[in-house]
């Protein structure tokens, strides 16, 4: 009984092998024979083995976009519809503070024809915003203005061109809305009208450069469009370059010159004789300037970026300057660096916001989850309410944290805690969101917190706690 098992073994095991395809025992063969290079080979192939299932690890690690239903998607822009209502009877600076959050709310293509609508309207509210000597306060305004131009530029850029018309000229001046403004969209114009939109920009621009203020920097949109066409990219850039040379800009326009110079040579789109002569203008324009021991440290340091440039994209211009004005190079920029004081932990909205994002990572059952929702956000009520809110630092706050509450400007942002609280409570129950945010009676705090939940409720995303970490810092620095 052994042998014949046996036998049929042996026989098995010939069959197996002739039926091995070619190609595998010539592999065989060729490795034996081969030595070194067959042991190269083999390396070479486990390399490619141990990155094969690298990436493979990478791409398991990878999580999927979050899901969007038409229904999420519907409630979303119904949330932003009523955030809209309820804005219409607040205070302009509060309608302007709440536009702008509207406006950056989703995608832009979302709500399309409404977002458009709502840009023209918070470019006739932000010139209904006063007038005034504070510096942050016509910044303040400069910037909505900005903004509203260069959201409606998304959907229509020869209307978003008009507007900027519309306004008056500020020579030029660092806080100008319409240099600001020009930046987006100039990009927003040619990509509407390719390069046949480059003259039009550039008319548009002489109109604003009649007495400073012409958009150099937003000119690189256009010059980058040109840039396959060397004679238009060039002429494009010598009739900029005459616009420059009458002289009709102050430091921060030979700032921005000096910036679109180095542009131009970084894309290779101007010859080196074009870049030269520029440099030499532009060190022209800085003797003429440039300031003396009283200069501000603004001023020194738009003479030291405007050196900066030249140096790295005319350098004859910059030696021959470094050579008969060595005065100019004397000028320091100083960077006076403001103590940042980190607001207080809210210990309140602290807790709320890690008992709800405890209870999302349990998936409690609806019922309770509301009821965690609706505690954390009667706190946001509380705070917003008594409005102990006006220094709080938030996604629109300035880089100290907080609110100038000596004078009329006032940071509508919402703390960081409370807008991630927000955040979270729209994506644990997008459904009833709306219905807890009810809550907030104050109409202003109602409808913003609104349009952030639509945010997350119509395109979420990962939202993490963004006072932890300085909590435990502070807990570590100063244990009790």
């Amino acid at each position: 009984m052994w042998i014949p098992l046996r036998w049929k073994w042996m026989v098995g095991l010939l069959a197996l092998w002739l039926v091995l395809p070619a190609e595998q025992i010539y592999a065989r063969q060729i490795d034996e024979g081969q030595g070194e290079i067959g042991r190269a080979g083999a390396g070479q192939a486990a390399r490619l083995e141990v990155v094969s299932r690298r990436r493979k690890k990478t791409a398991k690690k990878a999580k999927p976009a979050p899901v969007v239903s038409r229904a999420q998607m519907e409630l979303a822009q119904e949330m932003m519809a009523n955030a809209y209502e309820l804005g219409r009877g607040l205070e302009t600076k509060q309608r302007v503070a709440l536009m702008t959050r509207l406006l950056y709310t989703m995608r832009p293509e979302v709500m399309a024809a409404e977002k458009r609508q709502w840009a023209e309207e918070l470019f006739g509210l932000a010139q209904r915003l006063p007038l005034s000597a504070v510096a942050e306060v016509d910044s303040t305004r400069n910037a909505a203005l900005a903004t509203a131009a260069a959201r409606l530029a998304l959907y229509d850029a020869d209307r978003a061109l008009e507007l900027l018309d519309s306004l008056p000229s500020q020579g030029g001046s660092q806080a100008d809305a319409r240099t600001m403004a020009a930046r987006l969209v100039f990009v927003d114009y040619m990509q509407h009208h390719g390069v046949g939109g480059a003259q039009t920009l550039l008319a548009h621009g002489r109109r604003w450069g009649e007495h400073g203020g012409f958009p150099y920097g937003a000119s690189a949109a256009a010059l980058a469009r040109l840039r396959p066409d060397e004679e238009a990219a060039e002429e494009f850039f010598r009739q900029v370059l005459g616009i420059f040379e009458r002289g009709q800009e102050g430091l921060y326009g030979v700032s921005e010159f000096a910036g679109l110079l180095e542009q131009a040579v970084a894309m290779e789109a101007i010859s080196e004789e074009s870049a030269e002569e520029a440099g030499q203008s532009v060190m022209a324009q800085l003797r003429k300037l440039a300031p003396g021991e009283e200069a501000t440290p603004e001023q020194k340091e738009q003479v030291v970026e405007a050196l900066d440039s030249v140096r790295v994209s005319a350098p004859k211009a910059y030696d021959a300057a470094r050579k008969d004005e060595p005065g100019l190079f004397a000028v320091r920029a100083v960077r006076v660096s403001a103590k940042v004081e980190a607001p207080k932990v809210d210990v309140g909205l602290q807790s709320a916001f890690h008992e709800l994002a405890e209870a999302m990572r349990e998936h409690l059952a609806p019922g309770e989850m509301h009821e965690v929702i609706a505690h954390g956000l009667q706190l946001v009520n509380a705070k917003y309410k008594a409005a102990v809110c006006a220094g709080c630092a938030g996604p629109d706050a300035g880089a100290d944290g907080y609110a100038l509450l000596g004078s009329d400007r006032w940071r509508l942002a919402p703390d960081a805690q409370s807008w991630a609280l927000v955040s979270l409570a729209a994506l644990a129950a997008p459904a009833t969101i709306a219905t807890q945010l009810n809550g907030i009676e104050d109409p202003f705090w109602h409808a913003y917190f609104l349009a952030i939940a639509a945010q997350q409720v119509g395109q979420p995303n990962r939202v993490a706690d963004p006072t932890a970490r300085r909590v435990v810092e502070k807990e570590e620095a100063e244990p009790e």
